[in-house]
């Protein structure tokens, strides 16, 4: 098992990866996302979670679930990103006549948020709640109220510090 609670192999069976994306695309949101669940856990729980026998199986098995969210939530935008000699494809001719098109800009931002939003309500009963900067800090990302304001769960309308 990598440094984190789950390893590429959790991912593609959860999402169903083709096997042709290399596991190497996953390997820094692997670290990322298990570095931001570890923010918002604490220490001692993820590291209970990382024991070969936790004392509390079901939230091993909810931050994993939670783990991989965040994973989809970093890995996205390069899974969906095809460079080329002239530049970023939006659409391009494969074997025969298939395209594939990839997401806009936008739309993957859209479903980085959606995995995101997912992570969070999953781990969010184990989160810190010590009033501490780690405890639950993120990019609020859909309100026109609040767009761009940095959320700590607050505000009962949109959830934010607004």
């Amino acid at each position: 098992m990598p440094d984190g609670l789950i390893d590429v192999d959790y991912v593609r069976e959860l999402f169903a990866v083709e096997p042709h994306i290399a596991d190497v695309r996953f390997a820094k949101a692997l670290a990322a996302a298990g570095r931001r669940l570890r923010a918002w856990v604490g220490d001692e729980v993820y590291e209970d979670a990382l024991a070969p026998v936790p004392t509390d199986a079901t939230r091993k098995e909810t931050l994993q679930f939670a783990e991989a969210h965040l994973v989809m939530h970093y890995a996205v935008l390069g899974i969906n990103t095809a460079l080329r000699e002239a530049g970023i494809v939006r659409s391009e001719k494969v074997e025969g006549n298939a395209v594939l098109t990839y997401h806009s800009p936008k739309e993957v931002a859209e479903l980085q948020a959606l995995y995101l939003n997912q992570a969070e309500q999953i781990a969010g009963v184990y989160f810190l709640n010590d009033g501490t900067v780690d405890a639950v800090t993120t990019l609020m990302m859909s309100s026109s109220e609040c767009e761009g304001v940095t959320r700590t769960c607050g505000c009962p309308k949109w959830n934010c510090s607004c």
